[in-house]
């Protein structure tokens, strides 16, 4: 029961999305649910700032698909101002010869895309969407759910399906790709798709996973694809808060975390920087592994072993970010125009040869700056005018890779400069007009997303979504299932199973195994 001196029954730290859908479940359930914020806005990474005075853009977070859209229904986000939709054509790939490649939301439109270059790869492609399709069959039901045992998740995948089971855990996405497709166009196109936010090459293993994990999701019941958000990202989160507020949640921003309370090893509540202690019968962290277990908790709570591993969860980021005001759309050399056209509609994704992302990573690899980085860049002003002033125009580059340890100097503005000078070289050379379009930029490395978001080392998933890291395995096993070795201290993160993505199953999945506990408690 609630001590009359508790503020709350349950203290959630962050007011990212992950704390947001707890909050929701939580508040639903009858709970008296305080979310704290360090920030002066929730949404963490997924929120919406206005950089430069009339463009809103979503700083870090850019484009939706993996939100789980039992979350979209059980939270009412409509009701709160979730609206979104697939963008077509989903992808464009220009390329250095002057031709291009269009993925379109149609599977049978991009077959005869991939005509233009290879009939053996055009028929090939219904094969390779199926076996992302037969791959999500069987995990997609696991991602509201606890995660099984690595051997458990094995025994998922029997007959032919083992086959699926060995790429995803072992494969890399280069040997894949050169399985199915043989035009270099074609394969190329596919270089970014195994790497999204992962400290990994396309011919690492478990790039195979990282691609399906971005291409399990819907929008608007539409599967595998994605789409935009109107009027930005951070919308997931202002629907998520409205809704949880509505249901009696407290969200206090402008709090910052110094501690969580811990007595006889059961968390009791948390103090803020400014000493005020807050009480409660259970604490969610929606902070990261580390964050939460090396810095907010006293370590002599933890076994030093445990502790050790923590450290150890590998959280390496080389993610870097530029969010641009443009006077007008890229002009691709390929396919020209500055009106908004097929090649501004979906992602942009800056891979014109095959090796072009493992020589961006090679460069990583020996901690520095990719000289041609891989980029993937959205213009949802092309398809969302209410997110620039008329005329205008937005651009959300998401590039790799900066590595947050470089070799032989320090991260500075200069440094930023040099890896955004990189950047928008890169597409000049594919869009001539780009890099006079350009009328202002932010630019965010590895250390400002930290610092910003409280993610650490920059890492957008929380830590890396690599097979070893995954299932009963993330961040360790003693808190895969969300409960942690301090009593009434829970993960909600995407530090913990399934991971990574503005997904929001970790902060279900937390909230359902506090509310099984409780459940359990009350009928012992």
């Amino acid at each position: 029961m609630s001590s009359p001196t508790d503020q709350a029954d349950v203290l959630i730290i962050g007011a990212g999305h992950n704390g947001l859908v707890a909050a929701g479940y939580l508040a639903r359930a009858g709970l008296r649910v305080m979310v704290l914020e360090q920030r002066d806005r929730v949404g963490g990474a997924c929120t919406l700032e206005e950089p430069f005075p009339g463009f809103t853009m979503s700083p870090c977070a850019y484009v939706m698909s993996l939100l789980r859209p039992e979350i979209i229904r059980d939270l009412e986000l409509h009701r709160y101002g979730f609206d979104a939709y697939v963008k077509d054509p989903q992808m464009f790939v220009p390329f250095l010869d002057g031709t291009y490649l269009l993925f379109h939301a149609s599977t049978q439109k991009t077959i005869e895309e991939f005509r233009k270059f290879s009939a053996r790869d055009a028929e090939a492609y219904p094969r390779f969407v199926r076996f992302f399709e037969r791959a999500s069959e069987i995990l997609n039901p696991i991602l509201l759910e606890e995660p099984p045992s690595v051997a458990d998740l094995a025994a998922r995948f029997r007959g032919e399906d083992e086959e699926i089971y060995r790429w995803l855990m072992f494969g890399s996405m280069s040997d894949l790709v050169a399985s199915y497709f043989e035009s270099d166009q074609v394969r190329a196109a596919f270089g970014g798709h195994g790497v999204i936010g992962s400290f990994i090459g396309p011919k690492s293993p478990g790039s195979v996973y990282v691609a399906w994990h971005h291409a399990f999701g819907e929008v608007n019941g539409q599967k595998g694809m994605w789409g935009y958000v109107r009027g930005g990202m951070g919308r997931i989160s202002f629907a998520l808060a409205a809704s949880a507020e509505a249901h009696g949640a407290v969200i206090r921003t402008d709090a910052r975390i110094a501690r969580i309370l811990i007595a006889d090893g059961r968390a009791e509540g948390v103090r803020l920087e400014n000493g005020e202690e807050l009480r409660a019968r259970a604490v969610l962290s929606n902070a990261d592994p580390k964050r939460t277990f090396l810095h907010l908790c006293d370590e002599r709570e933890l076994d030093a072993d445990f502790l050790r591993r923590i450290a150890q969860f590998k959280t390496e980021s080389g993610v870097f970010k530029l969010n641009i005001a443009l006077k007008e759309l890229p002009s691709f050399s390929c396919l020209p125009g500055t009106e908004p056209g097929p090649q501004h509609a979906g992602s942009c994704d800056i891979t014109p040869t095959p090796d072009w992302v493992q020589d961006a990573f090679n460069d990583a690899m020996r901690g520095e700056l990719s000289r041609k980085p891989y980029i993937e860049a959205y213009m949802q002003s092309a398809t969302d005018p209410t997110v620039a002033p008329t005329g205008y125009h937005t651009i959300s580059m998401f590039c790799q890779w900066a590595p947050y340890h470089l070799k032989d100097r320090e991260w500075s503005e200069d440094v930023k400069n040099e890896a955004a000078d990189r950047a928008i070289a890169t597409m000049t050379e594919l869009a001539p007009n780009f890099a006079d379009a350009v009328i202002a930029k932010q630019v965010l490395g590895p250390h400002d997303i930290e610092a910003r978001y409280g993610l650490t080392d920059g890492n957008i998933f929380q830590g890396e979504i690599t097979p070893d890291q995954l299932f009963s395995l993330r961040p360790t096993p003693e808190c895969a299932r969300y409960r942690t070795p301090i009593a009434g201290l829970y993960l909600c993160g995407s530090g913990v199973h399934p991971g990574g993505g503005v997904m929001g199953a970790p902060g279900h999945n937390a909230a359902k195994a506090l509310l099984n506990d409780w459940a359990t408690q009350r009928t012992i």
